[in-house]
This record gives C-alpha cells, sequence and structure tokens, in this order.
C-alpha cells in the first residue's frame, strides 16, 4: 500500500475519467507519468518486418513503371511530390499503434482490451470515430495538452 492510499483510502477513481461519444458512456484510466512514457516508447517503435511489407505495397507500383513527373523513385524511397514514402509508412504505423495503446487505456465493461490489435479497432470503428475517440481519451489522460500546444 503507498502512503497516499495508507492516507486517504483507495483512490483508484481518481485516476478514471469518462467522456460520452455517440450515446455511449467510454471510461479511461488514467496512466501514471512513467506509465505514459512507456506507452510514447511503444508507438515510436516501429515493427520493422510490418513496415518493409508496407512500403514494399505502397511503392511496388511505382518502382515497376516508367518514371513519372513529380514521383522520384530512389534505391531506398519513393518521394511523391517531396514527401517520402519512408516517413508516409513510419507515421502511418505510429498513427495505428497510437490508437491501440490509447483504446487499451480504456476500461471495458467486460473482459480485457489486453490483446486488441489495430484490425480489431479498424474492423469495429471508421477512420473518423477512431479520429474523435483518440481526441477524448487524449483530452482524458491530458487535459489541456491541446491547447498549451498551440502557444
Amino acid at each position: 500500500m503507498t502512503r497516499l492510499a495508507s492516507a486517504f483510502g483507495e483512490t483508484t477513481s481518481l485516476r478514471t475519467k469518462t467522456f460520452e461519444l455517440g450515446g455511449h458512456t467510454f471510461k479511461v484510466r488514467i496512466p501514471l507519468s512513467k506509465e505514459l512514457d512507456a506507452l510514447h516508447e511503444r508507438v515510436a517503435k516501429i515493427d520493422q518486418a510490418e513496415f518493409k511489407k508496407r512500403f514494399d505495397k505502397m511503392t511496388s507500383s511505382f518502382r515497376d513503371s516508367e518514371a513519372v513527373e513529380g514521383i522520384l523513385v530512389t534505391e531506398d524511397d519513393v518521394v511523391v511530390e517531396g514527401r517520402s514514402t519512408k516517413d508516409l509508412v513510419e507515421t502511418i504505423l505510429q498513427m495505428e499503434a497510437r490508437m491501440v495503446e490509447y483504446i487499451k487505456l480504456l476500461i471495458p465493461e467486460n473482459g480485457t482490451l489486453d490483446d486488441i490489435t489495430y484490425e480489431d479497432v479498424e474492423a469495429e470503428w471508421p477512420m473518423a470515430v477512431q479520429l474523435e475517440i483518440l481526441a477524448k481519451i487524449s483530452e482524458a489522460i491530458q487535459p489541456g495538452y491541446k491547447d498549451s500546444r498551440k502557444n
């Protein structure tokens, strides 16, 4: 038992916030700072096998075809109008990982979300809903962060 728990009793409810979306109330577990740091590390770490698979799929048609204006095919990348496909794939994989990690912070009514994958999320919710849920969870775990980032 921690010092605060022994002083005040059970305070885990302080680490739970709720938000409503589409008429459903979601509960979010607020992570400790070290848990949030570990979450960000997991999001930043890219599965290289998945990266290669996605990158190859996205660039194969460019590599197999004739040169097209605005598309630069190099030995290890395809740059479309100044945007690296490698960077794009990395951003997509990190967004998917962030979505999964944030969904794991939701407190389920039944069962556990420990083994949820992005494919599970994508099968259930369209991208617009995913982004809205991500924004709501972000606001719950880091209130005011969005506003402070603007300054």
